[in-house]
């Protein structure tokens, strides 16, 4: 289903690009955490592995995206700032004097405050993004 809906989504140019590839996103980050939480038992089935994975691969694939387009929000520039830096929300917050918990929320589109933002926008320009 996820697969579709990224696959017909406008490109990042168009002005209808971020609306909806955040319903995508939003609805994916619910899927991953249904995913983790599974894949988390004990006794756990490869195909679950197999699912988490790709859910987690098409969502950094379409943030990665969506953080190139002129309407990227700061969570997706942060989430992928931070990915190609190969930091952890943890080491991302430290590094800037935030909370591991706001990088996370912030990644997922809730908001900051000015200042909060803009230390993250420093830590994204630290990463180079």
């Amino acid at each position: 289903m996820y697969s579709a809906a990224i696959d017909a989504l406008p490109p990042v140019s168009d002005p209808e690009f971020p609306e909806r590839a955040s319903v995508v996103l939003s609805g994916l980050r619910k899927l991953q955490s249904s995913l983790s939480e599974a894949a988390a038992r004990s006794r756990v089935t490869p195909s679950v592995i197999v699912a988490l994975s790709g859910v987690r691969s098409r969502y950094d694939e379409l943030m990665t995206a969506a953080a190139e387009g002129p309407s990227a929000t700061l969570g997706q520039r942060l989430y992928v700032a931070r990915g190609r830096a190969k930091l952890s929300t943890r080491e991302a917050a430290n590094g800037v004097g935030l909370r591991k918990d706001l990088i996370e929320a912030v990644e997922a589109e809730e908001p900051a405050t000015e200042a909060e933002t803009a230390q993250i926008k420093d830590l994204i320009a630290a990463l180079g993004g």
